[in-house]
């Protein structure tokens, strides 16, 4: 299926999971209170409604009595989200053959084929936003995390050569979420662990609470991806401070998911981490990449300056960490990324087209990344190459033999 080409592989295609998930997932006593999902005016969606053509309407969601995110009653938010849905909606009618489906996986692998895409790795949507609140109960939060786990494997069972997926955990629990990790790549073959890059309950990536997570993903040779998520209502959260005033949404929007990588990057190269453990591999998604040469500069900057007196020690500036262990996602039309691309060599970038969600540019993604001006060199590595290397997936045999057939000799 390959694309002018090229073979394409989707670092951070998404799932929208359907309201009853939780019903029909959950597990023991947890089944009996399961999270309830409300649309853009705050009704209770039914049960029918929410698993088929009104999965884009979901806004908000009450677990545990708790509310995510914080701002679901915001007019504002609401109004703002409602006519990006709809610009995005109207630009190709797919939309609404994979909304009358809930968003199914033969929708998905549909739209798939449609932007070209040969294998996509799946994130969640509601997957993640549903761990985002810093007081659910951690027994509750693993639970929800294994239930999403138990769908996700499902759902992808659909095709398992062109749908992956990368496993939900919930950091309130590390124990637990060593637990779930062990499970999902041993038992159900995820490819990779969904990462919060925010604090939970104040504990940051580079606490020593978190050190049985990262031994357990070098053990298992899986990745750990970095994904914000626009719907939280974790206390730190870089975009909590704009809630409740005007033009909130796209402020909060802009700044959140590269501040909030730009803090787990910190954490990662500076806070220790790729030194204790240098066979760790990191993404770092859907939070643009413009920023990255300049941010990296900064650390190994911060890190000459006021590193000797620290309390751990490195071996190598910030910076050599990230290119050794680190991958990020550039977005498909980031001119500001290819200087950097340039800058860093393209060995560290992999992209995504963001479907279903309405801030993505389906059916053009891939069109619009093939608009940037990168080498076929460029482009081989950031669609394939890197994202293949990041989440150890092999290449089709049908593209090796494309590949031997260009050595053999001619004539």
């Amino acid at each position: 299926m390959a694309r002018e080409g090229f073979l394409i592989l989707d670092s951070d295609l998404h799932m929208m999971e359907p309201g009853d998930l939780w019903e029909n997932y959950l597990e023991g006593p947890h089944k009996a209170n399961p999270p309830r999902f409300f649309g853009a005016q705050q009704q209770k969606l039914d049960k029918s409604a929410a698993d088929k053509g009104d999965a884009d309407r979901i806004r908000g969601m009450e677990v545990q009595g708790l509310a995510i995110p914080s701002f679901a009653k915001s007019q504002g938010a609401t109004a703002s989200s409602r006519e990006l849905r709809r610009r995005s909606r109207a630009r190709h009618p797919h939309f609404n053959v994979a909304r009358s489906r809930g968003f199914d996986a033969p929708s998905t692998l549909t739209a798939m084929d449609i932007e070209g895409i040969d294998v996509a790795v799946m994130y969640g949507t509601r997957g993640r936003q549903i761990l985002c609140h810093d007081n659910l109960s951690p027994d509750y939060a693993a639970a929800l995390a294994r239930a999403y786990n138990n769908w996700a494997y499902d759902y992808c069972k659909t095709d398992p050569q062109r749908l992956k997926f990368a496993a939900q955990i919930a950091m309130h629990d590390v124990g637990l979420a060593v637990e779930e990790t062990r499970r999902c790549v041993k038992e159900l073959g995820a490819v990779a662990v969904i990462g919060t890059p925010n604090p939970v309950n104040g504990q940051h990536l580079h606490d020593d609470a978190c050190e049985p997570l990262w031994n357990a993903l070098e053990e298992l040779n899986v990745p750990i991806g970095f994904h914000p998520t626009g719907n939280s209502s974790l206390k730190d959260d870089a975009g909590q401070r704009y809630v409740g005033h005007a033009n909130f949404h796209p402020i909060a929007h802009a700044i959140r998911n590269p501040v909030e990588l730009m803090g787990a990057v910190a954490s990662m190269t500076t806070g220790g981490i790729l030194e204790k453990h240098p066979k760790l591999r990191c993404a770092f998604l859907e939070g643009t990449a413009g920023w990255l040469h300049w941010w990296l500069w900064r650390l190994d900057d911060h890190w000459e300056k006021f590193g000797p007196g620290c309390e751990r020690q490195l071996s190598m500036l910030p910076g050599e960490y990230f290119k050794r262990s680190c991958y990020i996602a550039l977005d498909v039309d980031e001119e500001p990324a290819v200087d950097v691309v340039n800058k860093m060599g393209a060995e560290y970038f992999v992209v995504s087209s963001d479907y279903p969600h309405s801030d993505g540019a389906f059916p053009e993604a891939v069109q619009q990344f093939l608009g940037l001006p990168f080498s076929a060199d460029q482009r081989r590595k950031i669609l394939w190459d890197n994202c293949a290397r990041l989440y150890g997936i092999p290449t089709p045999a049908a593209a090796l033999t494309r590949e031997l057939a260009k050595l053999a000799p001619t004539g």
